[in-house]
């Protein structure tokens, strides 16, 4: 891997582990074994990694967004869909935990991740259309457009919530759980009877949870 590589890799795990704001490009020319002047050849300082591995969350996320889900009215394949978006946030998750504090100080990313969020309210009110129309469930369009949003928060501020409600849990399992929130909002507009989705829903949410414990 080239060294410029590594130091996104490395400067990544340390920003999610300890803390953006608490890591200085001297902590991560030590994890790397390299000097701090090697460092700078490659990177002016701690904004540009930053601003870099922006570019790249923004990239691989937009492309997660954009990819069909092949059979709309499955729950394994929206639940996988729902998992990898999770997981792409779980990735970069050091963006989300201290967000207004990086978007302050990096007012450049303050519109790119607005474009980010506003893509994901209408990706989600896509998915939402879909089940719509192909009568899986019935929604107004108010409450679809409601939805959406709520989706979108979802997404957003996830990571923050989980370190709050229990910041020992495993990421596999903490995603899960997100995923299990999110679609079971559906629940009071399923057609067929939301009942007997939610338990659907729950032994499938159990039945992931037993596979990733």
């Amino acid at each position: 891997m080239k060294t410029k590589d590594r130091i996104l890799q490395y400067s990544l795990q340390l920003f999610n582990e300890e803390g953006e704001q608490n890591v200085t490009p001297v902590d991560i020319a030590n994890v790397l074994d390299i000097s701090p002047g090697n460092l700078y050849y490659h990177f002016k300082g701690k904004d540009p990694i930053i601003h870099q591995l922006f570019v790249d969350f923004e990239e691989e996320f937009r492309m997660v967004l954009t990819a069909p889900i092949d059979k709309p009215l499955e729950l394994s394949d929206n639940w996988v869909y729902f998992y990898i978006l999770f997981e792409e946030i779980a990735d970069f998750r050091f963006f989300y935990r201290n967000l207004q504090s990086i978007l302050e100080r990096y007012p450049d990313l303050q519109s790119r991740f607005r474009r980010l969020v506003q893509h994901k309210v209408t990706t989600m009110a896509s998915i939402i259309g879909t089940l719509d129309r192909t009568g899986f469930i019935s929604i107004s369009q108010i409450e679809a457009d409601q939805m959406a949003e709520r989706f979108a928060l979802q997404l957003t501020y996830w990571p923050t919530y989980q370190v709050l409600l229990d910041s020992d849990v495993s990421t596999p399992v903490s995603i899960h759980n997100g995923v299990y929130g999110l679609i079971s909002q559906l629940t009071p507009y399923v057609v067929d009877g939301g009942d007997e989705f939610l338990t659907l829903l729950t032994e499938f949410r159990d039945k992931m949870l037993k596979t990733s414990k």
